[in-house]
């Protein structure tokens, strides 16, 4: 994650601050234990002000350095958050869609679990490093006040930090695999939310996936995280004991048998008391960091599992208006998705071979599961090819010049998705849309706006129109639809076909149709078959002077 240097700078401020008030923490603790030596002494037998501004100084100094202090976490906590999340998202808009699509679930998870535990985690560092500052005094103080006590504590804390060392590796793998089955939750309630119409109307899909996928990723999550949770309470709990046992020691036997002084013996147990209260404080944060840790690799591994398999080249969009188009040829062309469970023997396509001029309208029909979506895929480069070329305006296709490939055309998926805004088409022609909308009968009932539609809460038929119109005002000279038609009624279809079409290659526009209205094939140019993968010329299919009636 790259941070500009204003948060920088916000960054290492609020490092030093942990500093400064840690320190500042200790120097109380200092002076009160000086003050503590004094009165033990008789030294001390009337009030001071010196003593008492010293005592308000560093008071109102860490409530300064404390204050100061929260609001920088706060800050720095947002923009952790806020600049991780669009992090992520940059990538995956510059992403390969099959490399995304492999990874969708991951994705999810690390926008909704793992930045979450980082930005935690970032709420937590600076404490840490104010309580790592306050042990690291404490130890020097100790070295100061008795070196032989200072060794023992340090043979204790060299103990416990292997006990702690063997006990983290377990509770960490707990937590890896914990994380693991995030993963897997992600994507079965991903389920739920996308089929929930089918869930609403048989509950027993619903229940079925509840208890067969959820249930168990929701056990076993909770299992490896409570017993993670438990080594480090374990070592938290061992780390107390041998410090109690270490107080203990120091009070009733070391004291004794080293001659240690009475004093010094007091000094020394006050500052280990008062490490006590930092190490705790180190030793709770310390399950969130692991946690983060954790986190963080998963953020780095999602990011260059999709920089690997994106081509930097093909993700950058041509900026200028698209050329005019001449012609495009493909010749040759296989895709081969790899076989799985379902389907041992795999699936491919090709070689394909298809030849479309500037105006023309093209049809692609096929059964289901013929291949016609895999085709339109490789076609408009989603999926890569295995083989073959693509030539358009006449220019082979490659990486380099993918982005003023994708700018010639505007596409309608079967399973579309229905931007409320014309995003990357601000600049478009209100008036036009409009009359788009009173062409395609939704006057009524939505309205063109300044930035796009004023509602898309509309049915699945009216909601294709929106999405065609959109498409119609990029102004690309290619327009692909998958299955486009299918959700017309009756009346709207062969308006579509008989009076839309034709306007459209009017105007210059070039289609590219998967369809199965057969009683239409006729308003087409050309029209191909797709047949187990192979793409046929079938435009012999075309009667044109033969009334629909006839036609099968």
């Amino acid at each position: 994650m790259t941070f500009h240097k204003k948060d920088r700078r916000t960054i290492l401020a609020g490092a030093l601050l942990g500093a400064v008030s840690g320190l500042l923490s200790f120097a109380f603790l200092a002076f009160l234990n000086f003050m503590i030596g004094n009165l033990l002494a008789g030294q001390y037998t009337r009030f001071s002000i010196t003593h008492g501004l010293i005592f308000a100084l560093i008071i109102v100094s860490y409530i300064w350095a404390r204050r100061s202090l929260s609001f920088k976490i706060i800050r720095l906590s947002q923009a952790f958050f806020w600049k991780l999340r669009l992090r992520v998202l940059s990538i995956v808009l510059k992403s390969d869609f099959q490399a995304f699509t492999q990874r969708r679930d991951q994705v999810h998870s690390v926008l909704v679990h793992d930045v979450g535990t980082l930005t935690q985690a970032s709420l937590s560092i600076i404490e840490f490093i104010t309580s790592s500052v306050v042990v690291l005094a404490c130890f020097i103080y100790m070295g100061l006040v008795s070196i032989p006590l200072f060794l023992v504590t340090i043979g204790t804390a060299t103990l416990g930090i292997l006990i702690y060392q063997l006990g983290t590796r377990v509770s960490n793998r707990q937590f890896e695999a914990s994380r693991d089955l995030e993963d897997g939750f992600m994507r079965y309630f991903n389920a739920v939310l996308q089929g929930f119409k089918e869930i609403h109307m048989d509950g027993r899909i619903g229940q079925s996936i509840y208890r067969r996928q959820i249930s168990p990723i929701a056990e076993g999550a909770y299992q490896n995280n409570t017993r993670a949770f438990t080594g480090f309470l374990n070592n938290q709990i061992t780390g107390q004991v041998l410090f109690y046992a270490l107080i203990a020691s120091i009070l009733l036997f070391f004291s004794v048998n080293l001659d240690i002084e009475t004093g010094t013996t007091v000094n020394f147990l006050f500052i280990l008391l008062y490490l006590l209260s930092s190490l705790e404080t180190i030793m709770v944060l310390l399950p969130a960091l692991a946690r983060a840790r954790i986190s963080l690799g998963r953020i780095r591994t999602l990011q260059a599992e999709l920089q690997q398999s994106t081509n930097e080249a093909r993700t950058i969009m041509a900026t200028t208006h698209p050329e005019p188009f001449t012609g495009l040829e493909v010749s040759g062309m296989t895709f081969s998705y790899p076989a799985t469970e379902q389907q041992p023997e795999g699936f491919s396509i090709g070689p394909a071979n298809l030849a479309i001029e500037p105006g023309q309208i093209n049809f692609i029909y096929g059964g289901n599961g013929s291949g016609k979506t895999t085709f339109m895929h490789s076609f408009l480069g989603l999926l890569r090819p295995n083989e073959g070329t693509i030539t358009f305006n006449g220019r082979t296709l490659a990486d380099e010049n993918y982005g003023e490939y994708k700018r010639l055309f505007s596409v309608v998926f079967n399973d579309f998705y229905l931007f409320d805004q014309f995003y990357g088409n601000e600049g478009f022609d209100v008036e036009r849309a409009r009359n788009y909308l009173s062409r395609f009968d939704m006057e009524g009932r939505v309205e063109i706006t300044e930035h796009g539609f004023s509602t898309t809460e509309l049915s699945t038929g009216q909601r294709k129109r929106l999405a065609l119109i959109s498409a119609i005002l990029e102004d690309k000279p290619i327009l692909v639809l998958d299955e486009w038609a299918a959700d017309q009624d009756p009346y709207f279809r062969r308006k579509f076909y008989e009076e839309i079409l034709p306007e459209l290659k009017a105007e210059g526009r070039t289609v590219l149709a998967i369809t199965h209205d057969d009683a239409y094939y006729r308003t087409a140019d050309k029209v191909y078959r797709m047949e187990y993968g192979k793409l046929i010329d079938d435009t012999a299919v075309l009667v044109q002077d033969q009334p629909e009636e006839t036609l099968t």
